[in-house]
């Protein structure tokens, strides 16, 4: 399994597709990709991207550039940021899966750092199940921008799991298609990428403030519900978050990458 030490490296990994030069005063040339997202945001009623068309352009031509687990296969994946609270459960591409709003609000949503939950009732169902996903080809993520919990409070994943993420004091937890829970990351950052990705029977890899591997063999898919911020049904952690993936394994580094410079695109405006 090929593991990925480089991290951060890959702020202009494919980040835009070039297509000659613009006019000065024109209107921006956005990709067919982009402006079918933008149609769809129009469709839910949301007007606040408006002023954040251009980094949501170009973090969905970096994928489109990238294609495969990052767009094409993608199963589901939304952006936090840069959106308002009728955007949010808007996939980034037509054909993924719909996510579903339970109880957030307005309040909940900053088009800089994403949506916020409460700790006891707001979750998004991702209307996925852990069998959509393959044994081992599979990976889940979410850019945390603040409050990482330091209990057992489960992130996302399946309500009965053996795929969750959840939390930890020495960082996060993981159980991936597996009976063993790993502990992965360090106490020190509330920022940044959590997620697994497994391309192989033997181990995952890992990204929280470092990446690495887990030597954790798969096992066994569990029909279950997938969630966003939450993952049983009694475990609702509060934390914000700017964005969610599931899909086929991919490079978690490289999606930290694209995911860190759309947040800092995004707050320059």
């Amino acid at each position: 399994m090929a593991h990925f030490r480089f991290r951060r490296s890959f702020g202009n990994v494919g980040t835009r597709r070039f297509r000659g030069a613009r006019p000065l005063g024109s209107t921006p040339a956005f990709s067919p990709e982009a402006l079918d997202y933008f149609s769809r945001l129009d469709t839910a009623g949301d007007t606040t991207y408006v002023d954040y068309k251009q980094p949501l352009a170009n973090y969905i031509d970096s994928l489109v550039s990238l294609g495969g687990a990052y767009w094409d296969d993608m199963l589901s994946s939304t952006s936090f940021v840069g959106v308002g609270i009728k955007g949010i459960t808007v996939p980034l591409r037509d054909g993924m899966t719909v996510p579903t709003n339970n109880n957030f609000v307005a309040d909940d949503l900053d088009q800089l750092t994403g949506l916020s939950s409460d700790g006891a009732t707001k979750s998004l169902d991702l209307n996925k199940n852990a069998t959509d996903l393959s044994l081992d080809d599979h990976a889940l993520s979410f850019y945390l921008t603040n409050g990482r919990t330091t209990t057992a409070g489960r992130y996302m994943g399946g309500a009965i799991s053996n795929l969750e993420i959840l939390g930890n004091t020495t960082g996060f937890r993981a159980r991936d298609f597996s009976v063993t829970i790993g502990v992965h990351g360090a106490s020190v950052s509330e920022t940044g990428l959590i997620g697994v990705s497994r391309n192989n029977s033997a181990d995952y890899d890992w990204i929280y403030e470092t990446t690495g591997t887990a030597v954790i063999p798969s096992s066994v898919i569990t029909a279950s519900p997938l969630y966003m911020f939450r993952a049983a049904t009694t475990s609702f952690p509060a934390f914000r978050a700017a964005t969610y993936t599931v899909g086929p394994a991919l490079n978690l580094a490289a999606l930290e990458g694209l995911q860190a410079t759309l947040i800092s695109e995004i707050a320059a405006i």
